[in-house]
């Protein structure tokens, strides 16, 4: 639905949701296909947003850019579609899992790395394992555990092939949530006290297997339409900052950042982090971010953890009204202030990069917090406008597909499950906002 430019700045509320855009057709496999299932994360939007985005608004051989990669989907089917692209995250868990996903590999090398990894696993012994853990990855893992995962892990550390080895890393990741103590259906860090640890190798081979079968699906299909080596980079930044990019460089832009408050992504990939900084002679950079994790954490985009000590009122109307709502004395209002300050910052370098005449697309919800809405949507297409760029169009569609959360508590705004009696349901829609950069004037 196309809205009048003079709506655009206040209430989304009243918008009927576009059923085009809602792919209820669309099963789960197909938005796990290819690269896409290899690696757990929240909140990712469907590849059939993103795929139905870059044919609509770009042709073959342009230039893509998502300064809020995530775990890659931009990126992923960008190079499907025979699409340059570029991501940013300040994530280095992103950025790993992002690699690997944008990165097909000769199923033939993969089938005899992983003949290698089992004859390096087998030779391994207990007494040969030195790595000493930080307190952090005891308390989440048993000992007996640990030894196992140190057996897959030296045994990774042994692939000299740098892509083959990121691969098996990746994998490594995604199964140690498996294998800890945290409560698998918890997206925040609980202990599970009756878990009961699977069998960590068969664990750990049958998403390898996994990874496998999908890496082999990626591999033909960009073999078959010409797209293997379509270029596509994912970078380590921080989006509030100046990006490293040519003003007027970028063709399309499709990012969905993070909604405030919303998921501590730190804290949610804890354990592959502070896996890999327990080992600083070879993940030295990680080690760093293990040694610094409380700093590091509070740099994300949308943290609770986060202070706006400087907030004035160039965040637009909407969003100075909605931290006017939010009690001062829970720190809301200041996170909340300093997520619009940097919503504003990223928004202003996505300006920009992208070329006179080009598109770029917001895919945002609205939440609540503290008993207040945040609407999250209205205060970017307000920046979005404040930024240079003309709202050309705002989509609602209904999540049928999205792996989020849907419930919050009425009075904590916390995540909650369907047992609570305080539940209210949360991110039943969500928006794509398509701005435009004005073509410059003769």
């Amino acid at each position: 639905m196309l809205l009048p430019q003079t709506s655009v700045r206040t209430d989304f509320s009243s918008l009927i949701s576009d059923d085009a855009w809602s792919f209820r057709e669309v099963k789960r496999p197909e938005t796990n296909y290819i690269s896409h299932s290899y690696h757990r994360y929240p909140a990712k939007f469907i590849p059939q947003i993103v795929n139905r985005l870059i044919l609509n608004f770009t042709d073959q051989g342009d230039l893509v850019l998502d300064p809020f990669g995530g775990c890659g989907t931009t990126l992923v089917e960008s190079k499907v579609l025979g699409r340059k692209s570029i991501g940013f995250d300040i994530n280095p868990v992103a950025k790993l899992i992002t690699e690997t996903k944008i990165t097909p590999i000769k199923p033939i090398s993969l089938d005899n790395y992983l003949n290698k990894f089992i004859n390096t696993y087998n030779q391994q012994k207990s007494k040969d394992i030195s790595i000493v853990h930080s307190n952090r990855i005891n308390y989440w893992f048993d000992p007996s555990v640990q030894t196992q995962l140190d057996r897959i892990f030296l045994s990774i550390n042994r692939i000299k092939d740098h892509k083959v080895k990121r691969f098996f890393l990746c994998a490594f990741s995604h199964v140690l949530k498996n294998c800890s103590r945290w409560l698998m259906k918890s997206i925040k860090p609980q202990v599970d006290p009756n878990k009961i640890p699977p069998d960590i190798l068969k664990t750990f081979l049958i998403h390898i297997h996994h990874m496998m079968v999908k890496n082999l699906e990626f591999y033909e299909l960009l073999k078959s339409s010409g797209n293997l080596k379509t270029q596509t980079n994912m970078k380590l930044r921080d989006s509030t900052k100046r990006f490293p990019l040519k003003n007027n460089s970028i063709d399309l832009i499709i990012t969905s950042p993070p909604y405030v408050t919303s998921y501590e992504y730190a804290d949610l990939h804890q354990l592959i982090l502070l896996w890999l900084g327990d080992d600083p002679v070879s993940y030295s950079r990680w080690n760093k971010y293990a040694r610094e994790y409380q700093s590091f954490k509070g740099k994300f985009v949308g943290t609770k953890l986060a202070e706006h000590n400087n907030y004035d009122q160039s965040l637009g109307s909407t969003a100075n009204y909605i931290i006017s709502q939010l009690p001062n004395n829970r720190k809301y209002a200041k996170s909340v202030a300093k997520y619009f300050s940097d919503t504003k910052k990223s928004i202003a370098q996505m300006y920009q990069v992208l070329k006179p005449g080009r598109k770029v697309c917001i895919i945002i919800g609205n939440t609540t917090l503290s008993g207040t809405e945040i609407k999250n949507a209205e205060v970017t297409a307000e920046q979005m406008q404040e930024a240079g760029f003309i709202i050309k169009n705002v989509i609602k569609r209904e999540l049928s597909n999205k792996m989020i959360t849907s419930w919050r508590d009425k009075i904590s705004g916390r995540f909650t499950n369907t047992d609570s009696a305080q539940k209210m349901r949360v991110y039943e829609h969500e928006f794509v906002i398509i701005g435009e950069k004005p073509l410059l004037p003769n």
